[in-house]
């Protein structure tokens, strides 16, 4: 990596190498060469080494002769020699190639939706279906972000907590889960599963999160939203027209995050509630996050089955899909940038950056205070979770050996990574 970095480079002909590989400065043209997985030049120890990029349309990878993994004799891993990931062109192909079989080893984005027509093909397609349920509350999540400005009108909506609790109460989670998880999930606030260490108590799974449309449109008199369209929409406070909030979604994902919410969109309607689902492209979304233009983002809430240290549940980090993406900047700049969040969102901060420093009994406790605020404030909306729907649908050839009965399903590490897939075999 000496020929990437100014202190062996002259500045100048570092620059020109930047500027011919198309990058803005050296340190992202070395961040570039020093990623095995697009650089099939560097070194590396991993199990496999690729022999073309990542962000080709057919990655292939060999077995590493350096590789530093060994089985319990002594055998260095991997046992497969060889492994090749094609890219499809959309979700769809993606299933239809599961369901005929052309997969040796598929999990990620295999639609729960198909599985009938999955189980039904096993034998034909040579392969089995195995379901890990992940530990997470939901597989979607609507995410306020609660540090809105562009609009005033909204973000005081946004800000409201009973404004924020009513839209939870308004949605119908038993359909949403017979529509789209065939009813193999749980309809939960997003609170992981309750013999998890971090879980605030069952009752925090239906807090604010069951379907009450009488209440909802209650509350949303209450806090002062009782105008109302010749449709039943109810009208801006601002004399603006109708309310009218925005739900932001991502296609080609793991979930169908646009259909859930377009049904969604119906149950609200329910309670006077117009809504817009925008289906945006991944990094036009990450640019409306960055930039704080979003005003509910619908996503997974992965890896918050180990709260500390996900970054799902509080805005802690400057991320690609950071919730509240100005009290992120506060957090992380400690004040000095961003925007002041709200005072039960600070307390959760401190408890945040305490749980790192101190004894596990002590961090799961204020772990499990974290998600009680998180729920009874509604700084997200849980729909449905504890289930197989979200990358726990996996699809494995009969004829490979060591395949587990059932994987940890967790993007903590990053499946099917978690499960050693350097001992899978092919059988003889």
């Amino acid at each position: 990596m000496k020929q990437f970095h100014p202190k062996y480079v002259d500045p100048a002909k570092l620059d020109q190498m930047a500027k011919e590989n198309k990058f803005d400065n050296w340190v992202n043209l070395f961040k570039a060469r020093i990623d095995w997985a697009i650089n099939p030049e560097v070194p590396t120890v991993t199990a496999w080494k690729p022999v073309t990029a990542a962000n080709t349309p057919n990655w292939v990878l060999e077995r590493n002769p350096y590789s530093i993994w060994v089985d319990t004799e002594g055998n260095q891993l991997p046992y497969i020699d060889k492994i090749q990931l094609t890219l499809a062109e959309n979700l769809e192909v993606l299933n239809l190639r599961a369901i005929a079989g052309e997969y040796d080893y598929q999990e990620r984005h295999v639609d729960v939706s198909k599985l009938p027509v999955l189980l039904e093909n096993q034998q034909k397609g040579g392969y089995k279906v195995y379901l890990d349920p992940g530990d997470f509350g939901s597989d979607v999540h609507l995410s306020y972000n609660m540090s809105f400005e562009k609009d005033p009108e909204i973000a005081k909506w946004i800000s409201n907590v009973d404004f924020r609790r009513a839209l939870a109460l308004g949605v119908d989670r038993d359909q949403l889960n017979e529509a789209f998880w065939l009813g193999l999930g749980t309809p939960s606030s997003g609170v992981p599963g309750d013999s998890n260490p971090y879980s605030p108590g069952p009752e925090y799974r239906t807090l604010w999160h069951v379907n009450d449309p009488d209440k909802a449109n209650q509350m949303l008199d209450a806090v002062g939203l009782k105008e109302k369209d010749g449709e039943g929409y109810r009208l801006r406070t601002d004399g603006g027209g109708r309310l009218r909030i925005e739900v932001m979604t991502l296609g080609g994902q793991r979930m169908p995050y646009t259909q859930i919410s377009e049904m969604i969109r119906q149950h609200w309607k329910r309670i006077g509630i117009d809504i817009v689902v925008n289906e945006v492209e991944r990094s036009l979304a990450i640019t409306r996050i960055q930039g704080n233009d979003h005003q509910i983002l619908a996503w997974a809430n992965d890896t918050t089955e180990v709260l500390i240290p996900s970054i799902h549940v509080l805005p802690v980090s400057v991320g690609s899909f950071e919730r509240s993406p100005l009290y992120a900047r506060w957090y992380v700049s400690n004040g000095s940038a961003g925007k002041e969040p709200p005072a039960r969102m600070k307390e959760a901060y401190e408890m945040w950056r305490t749980a790192y420093g101190v004894p596990e009994e002590e961090r799961l406790r204020l772990g499990k205070e974290i998600w009680k605020i998180a729920i009874e404030d509604v700084w997200h909306i849980g729909i449905v979770g504890l289930s197989p729907a979200d990358s726990g649908v996996r699809v494995v050839k009969t004829t490979m050996g060591n395949v587990p009965a059932r994987e940890f399903n967790s993007n903590i590490v990053r499946k099917p990574g978690g499960s050693r897939p350097e001992t899978l075999f092919w059988k003889s």
